[in-house]
C-alpha cells in the first residue's frame, strides 16, 4: 500500500458517508491502525458498517516548505489543505459532494482534522475546504492532545508524541509543525467554539457529532538505555469539555487505534459511535425506507422485516 495520499479500501453502492481516518503526525498511514495484521478500517469496519465509503489518508512526504521561516503556514495547515484538496476532488469526480463526512483521528492527527473544521469556517464559498468542512458530521479523535495536564503544558505533550515516534523536537520543529504553545492554544480555541456552535446549531444538516476516546495504559518508551512508562496523553488532556462525549479505551497511545476483532473494546466504542452519527438528523435514510436503532445499530426496517446494517434480515 502507498504511504501517503488519500485511499480508498471499501465502498458500496449504496453508500450514505465517507469515513477519513487520518493518522497522527509522523505516523503511518496502515501501520496506524493495524494489530496482528488486521487493517481494521479496511478489514473489519466494512462488514459492521457496509453502507460506506472508508478512505485512509497518509501526509505526502513531499510536502514541504521552501521558506522555512514563515510559521504561519505550517505543516498542519499543509495537511489539512492536502486532505481537503483530495477528498473534494474525489467526492466531485463521483458525484457524492454533499454525502455527510467522518473523521476518525489518531493523536496529532486530531489537530490536523480540527485545522480542516477552522480553516473551511474562514475560506470562500466554492473552495474544498469549505466544501469538506460543510459536510462534516462527525469527529473520533483517538489520543488527541487537545489540552495541558496538571504537570504540562499541550506543546510539551505534543513533544513527547512527536519524540515517540522519532520526530526532531527542538523548537523550529515544533513551529514547523504548528504544534508550538501559541498556535497550539490558538487552534483548540478557534476549534472548541466553532465544534460547539456546529454542535447546537438549529440546522440538523449543520450538526456535528464528536467523540474525544483517551488512553487508561501507559506507553513504553525508550530512555538511553532504560525502558520508560509514561501517560502520553492524560484523561484532561484528550477531551474538550462541552464539546462532545469522552471515554476511555483500556490501551496505550500507541494501540488506542489498533484492533485485531470486532470484539475489542475500543473497535466497539468507535463502531457504536460512527453508527450513532450516521442516525444523527443530518444522515437521510434512504427512499423507501425506515430507520430505527436497535442496541446501537442502525437499522432498516422495510416490508415487515428488520434489515441490520443492509445485511442480515430478522424477524421480530
Amino acid at each position: 500500500m502507498t504511504t501517503y495520499g488519500l485511499i480508498p479500501v471499501h465502498d458500496s453502492n449504496d453508500a450514505k458517508v465517507d469515513i477519513v481516518f487520518l493518522h497522527g503526525l509522523r505516523g503511518d498511514i496502515s501501520k496506524t491502525w493495524t494489530k496482528d495484521g488486521v487493517v481494521w478500517p479496511r478489514d473489519l469496519l466494512p462488514k459492521d458498517v457496509p453502507e460506506s465509503r472508508v478512505f485512509l489518508f497518509g501526509y505526502d512526504s513531499a510536502i514541504m516548505h521552501l521558506d522555512q521561516s514563515s510559521v504561519t503556514k505550517t505543516e498542519i495547515h499543509s495537511d489539512a489543505n492536502d486532505l481537503c484538496a483530495k477528498l473534494a476532488d474525489k467526492r466531485s469526480a463521483t458525484g457524492t459532494e454533499n454525502r455527510p463526512i467522518i473523521f476518525v483521528a489518531h493523536s496529532l492527527g486530531g489537530l490536523v482534522a480540527a485545522q480542516v473544521l477552522v480553516h473551511g469556517e474562514q475560506m470562500d464559498e466554492g473552495s474544498a475546504a469549505k466544501a469538506v468542512a460543510k459536510n462534516l458530521r462527525g469527529l473520533i479523535f483517538l489520543g488527541t492532545p487537545f489540552r495541558g495536564s496538571s504537570s504540562a503544558r499541550p506543546v510539551e505533550i505534543a513533544r513527547k508524541i512527536l519524540a515517540l515516534f522519532g520526530a526532531n523536537t527542538q523548537e523550529h520543529t515544533l513551529k514547523l509543525l504548528g504544534v508550538d504553545s501559541d498556535r497550539l492554544d490558538e487552534l483548540t480555541r478557534a476549534f472548541s467554539e466553532l465544534l460547539n456552535k456546529r454542535r447546537m446549531s438549529k440546522e440538523a444538516e449543520d450538526r456535528i457529532e464528536a467523540l474525544f476516546c483517551y488512553e487508561t495504559l501507559p506507553t513504553k518508551s525508550k530512555s538511553g538505555l532504560s525502558i520508560l512508562s509514561v501517560q502520553i496523553v492524560e484523561p484532561y488532556s484528550a477531551q474538550l469539555p462541552g464539546c462532545g462525549d469522552a471515554t476511555p479505551i483500556r490501551a496505550s497511545h500507541v494501540d488506542i487505534c489498533k484492533f485485531a476483532t470486532s470484539r475489542e473494546e475500543g473497535y466497539e466504542v468507535v463502531i457504536s459511535r460512527i453508527r450513532k452519527m450516521m442516525l444523527s438528523p443530518g444522515f437521510k435514510p434512504p427512499k423507501g425506507s425506515n430507520v430505527i436503532q436497535v442496541l446501537g445499530k442502525a437499522v432498516n426496517v422495510s416490508n415487515g422485516h428488520i434489515n441490520i446494517n443492509g445485511g442480515q434480515t430478522n424477524n421480530l
